[in-house]
C-alpha cells in the first residue's frame, strides 16, 4: 500500500486526514445541494414538472408570479394570507385598472410590503410605466409582532427586494440542510419526476397569517418619518408596532410622492379567534388607532354576526381566514358598490 497514506504503524498519516476531511466535506455539500435542488421544499428552484412544495417560500413565488406577467399589472395588493379572500378582478374592476398583482404573504406585515412596493415603483419605471393603486390590508390582530420578514429559509426577500445580494440568498438554499422537509418532499418530487409510480401525494398546507414565532432578523430600514405611541397606553404593545408604524409611514409618503392612490384596510376579525378575543380587544383597539394615526383607514372591526357565520370563513371553522364572500363585501363598502352587508360593517377612520 502507498507509504504516503499509511505509514509502518498501520495508521493514517496527519495528511491523509485532512484529505479525507476535505473530500467527506466536498461530498457532503454536493449532496445537500442536490437534494435541494431535487426536492426543493421551497419551491424557489422549480425545476421539472410543476409539483407542490411542502415549505414554499410564498414570497419567492409572489414575486415570480409578477415577473412572469410584470407589464400587465398597474395595481397590487398587499395583505397577509388572509388576502385569500379578494378577488382581484373585481378589485381591478372597482379601481379601475387593468389588473391587481398579488402580493399576499403568510403573516405578511409592512417589513413584507414596503421593500416590495419600493421595487415595484422601481421596476415600473424601468420600464416605462407607473404603478396606478395600491391596496393594503393590515391585521389589526397581528401588526405590531415580530415580523416573520427574513426569519426562516421560508421568509426570505426575493435579492431583487430585501437587502440580501443573489449569491447569498441561492447560498443559502443551496446548503442548508432540512432533512424533515426533505423527507415530507420525497413522495412529491418522485411522482413528478416519476409520473408512472404510485406515490401518495402530500395534501396541501395553509399558511396561516396566526401563527408568530420568535425568530427575527432586523429589518434594515430606516425608521424615519418618527412615529410615536400617543397617550396614557403609549407602553410598547407590542414589541415590533413602533418599528411597523414608522414604515407604515414610509409606505404612505412612498406612495404620495409617486402618485400611486393607496387604499388601507383593517381585516375585520373573529370573535372566537384567541387573537381577537376579549382579552385581545383593547390592544387590537388602540393598534387600530395608532394606524388611523397615520393613514385613513377602513376598518371593519370583529362584529358578532360575523363571529356567527361559520359559512363566511374558510372550511366553516377556520377562525382567521374570511372568504371571498366577506372580501367582496369590503370591496364594495369601500368603493361604494352595492351589498348585502351591514350598514355599519366598514368605517372609514382618520386621525
Amino acid at each position: 500500500m502507498n507509504s504516503s497514506i499509511i505509514n509502518f504503524n498501520g495508521q493514517l498519516r496527519p495528511r491523509s486526514y485532512a484529505i479525507a476531511a476535505m473530500v467527506a466535506a466536498t461530498l457532503w455539500l454536493a449532496a445537500t445541494m442536490t437534494t435541494n435542488v431535487l426536492i426543493d421544499p421551497q419551491g424557489v428552484f422549480d425545476l421539472g414538472p410543476p409539483r407542490g412544495h411542502v415549505d414554499e417560500n410564498v414570497r419567492y413565488q409572489r414575486f415570480r408570479d409578477y415577473q412572469a406577467q410584470a407589464d400587465r399589472y398597474d395595481a397590487v395588493l398587499f395583505a397577509s394570507s388572509r388576502g385569500i379572500g379578494f378577488d382581484r378582478d373585481l378589485l381591478a374592476k372597482l379601481l379601475s385598472v387593468r389588473a391587481v398583482a398579488n402580493f399576499s404573504v403568510p403573516f405578511g406585515l409592512m417589513t413584507d410590503h414596503l421593500p416590495v412596493l419600493q421595487y415595484l415603483i422601481r421596476d415600473k419605471a424601468a420600464r416605462g410605466q407607473r404603478l396606478a393603486a395600491a391596496f393594503l390590508v393590515i391585521d389589526p390582530d397581528f401588526f405590531g409582532l415580530p415580523p416573520w420578514t427574513n426569519s426562516n429559509i421560508d421568509a426570505f426577500l426575493p435579492p431583487q427586494v430585501g437587502d440580501d445580494g443573489r449569491l447569498r440568498f441561492w447560498w443559502r438554499y443551496l446548503t442548508v440542510f432540512q432533512y424533515s422537509n426533505w423527507k415530507l418532499g420525497l413522495p412529491s418530487m418522485l411522482e413528478s419526476y416519476l409520473p408512472t409510480r404510485r406515490v401518495t401525494r402530500l395534501g396541501p398546507r395553509l399558511a396561516v397569517a396566526a401563527m408568530p414565532v420568535s425568530l427575527n432578523l432586523a429589518f434594515a430600514q430606516p425608521l424615519s418619518p418618527a412615529v410615536s405611541l400617543e397617550g396614557p397606553d403609549a407602553i410598547q404593545i407590542r414589541s415590533d408596532l413602533a418599528h411597523q408604524l414608522a414604515l407604515l409611514a414610509q409606505f404612505v409618503a412612498l406612495c404620495k410622492a409617486n402618485d400611486v392612490r393607496l387604499t388601507v384596510a383593517l381585516s375585520p376579525l373573529n370573535r372566537q379567534s384567541e387573537w381577537a378575543g376579549d382579552t385581545q380587544t383593547p390592544d387590537n383597539e388602540r393598534v387600530a388607532a395608532q394606524i388611523a394615526n397615520v393613514v385613513p383607514v377602513w376598518d371593519f372591526d370583529r362584529p358578532a354576526w360575523l363571529s356567527a357565520r361559520q359559512d363566511l370563513w374558510l372550511g366553516g371553522n377556520d377562525r382567521s381566514h374570511y372568504d371571498v364572500t366577506v372580501g367582496n363585501m369590503m370591496l364594495h363598502r369601500i368603493f361604494g358598490g352595492e351589498t348585502d352587508a351591514p350598514a355599519d360593517f366598514g368605517q372609514l377612520r382618520t386621525h
